[in-house]
């Protein structure tokens, strides 16, 4: 499989060049999250790996945008075996995460970026999860960004942050069963990302308008992500390719703008939400609560069952529309646990 990356930098500068297998070396790329600039190795970290949301209705599997909370916290040490090893997962969920570093996303993704680096030493990690696994804001993704991010601060000569979302993505491939790195993604660049194309792989960030506010409620259910997938359409109709593309390259133009409202409006979705509608009770009810309370669009994130609004934070009540989202599944018996907040950075040592 190929690659290609092509990822603006902060000054709109671009960088990019094919590689083979996983990576290769690119100049002028963006410097890793939390890397030290003094030359000093460091034997242990801890890393800070954001929620992010995916798709963002009108861009399934292209679109990602990072979260400033919640997050979990991933620590990594050197060790002397080269192999990688999962001490402790703590926090919302840790019952039903495995500790098997083969099958968990912070360790295949810990180990795929060792080995890309040609490391003589192995790493042991420790999760904090603030993400609940099958929430719909990136738990799976936020604990491999966490661990290739955690596992590259402890090298010699860290990777560049585009070879680390290909360790991350490779990492939800073996969890989740598809190459995707919408969310894995923004959890390591931050910002908002689109990604161009997955062969040859392309992926690029912005910051999104500095005023963007983000509301995430979280029903007290689950949605599997692979059950999720299964759900989808094998084909589209044209008109429905047509309003899918015509929202996608509006909602872009008005990140680029600092258009809210036209970002907002853009989130509408023909094709993935109405096939997974049936799997989140709720859905259509709490989105259009939240417009109705202030919210610039509305749309469910990733595979749900997490609500996702957002608003100008000069224009509308964040927690406004938070609370009129939980009193819809309130009313339905269904407990929920909401975040209001705003876009956010990738991956950062702590």
């Amino acid at each position: 499989m190929m690659f290609a990356f092509s990822a603006l930098d902060d000054r709109g500068s671009q960088a990019g060049q094919k590689c083979s297998n996983i990576v290769a070396p690119m100049a002028r790329r963006r410097r890793p999250a939390g890397a030290a600039t003094d030359g000093m190795v460091m034997d242990k970290v801890a890393v800070r790996s954001p929620a992010t949301l995916s798709n963002l209705g009108s861009g399934f599997d292209v679109f990602g945008l990072a979260l400033r909370e919640p997050y979990d916290v991933v620590e990594a040490r050197r060790i002397s075996d080269r192999k990688v090893v999962i001490e402790d997962i703590e926090g919302p969920g840790a019952s039903s995460i495995t500790t098997d570093p083969t099958r968990n996303s912070a360790g295949i993704a810990a180990r795929a970026v060792l080995e890309l680096a040609g490391a003589g030493f192995g790493v042991a990690l420790r999760i904090k999860k603030g993400i609940r696994p099958c929430s719909g804001i990136g738990s799976s993704g936020a604990s491999a960004a966490g661990g290739a991010c955690a596992a590259n601060l402890l090298l010699d000569r860290p990777l560049r942050s585009e070879e680390l979302v290909v360790c991350a993505a490779r990492a939800e491939q073996a969890t989740s069963g598809s190459f995707h790195a919408d969310n894995v993604g923004p959890a390591v660049l931050g910002g908002f990302t689109v990604i161009r194309s997955y062969e040859p792989f392309e992926i690029h960030r912005m910051d999104p308008p500095v005023e963007l506010g983000v509301v995430v409620t979280m029903p007290d259910f689950l949605v599997n992500t692979r059950e999720a997938r299964n759900v989808l359409p094998s084909s589209v109709p044209l008109k429905s390719m047509i309003f899918e593309v015509g929202n996608a390259a509006s909602l872009v133009l008005g990140m680029a703008r600092g258009d809210i409202v036209l970002v907002g409006r853009s989130m509408s979705d023909q094709v993935i939400e109405p096939a997974r509608a049936p799997l989140n009770p709720g859905l259509r009810e709490a989105e259009a609560a939240a417009l109705g309370a202030g919210a610039a669009g509305s749309f469910l994130g990733g595979s749900g069952p997490c609500v996702i609004a957002v608003y100008d934070r000069k224009r509308a009540d964040g927690e406004a529309i938070a609370e009129a989202v939980r009193n819809v599944y309130a009313a339905n018996g269904v407990d929920s646990d909401t975040w209001v907040t705003t876009w956010g950075e990738g991956c950062r040592r702590i």
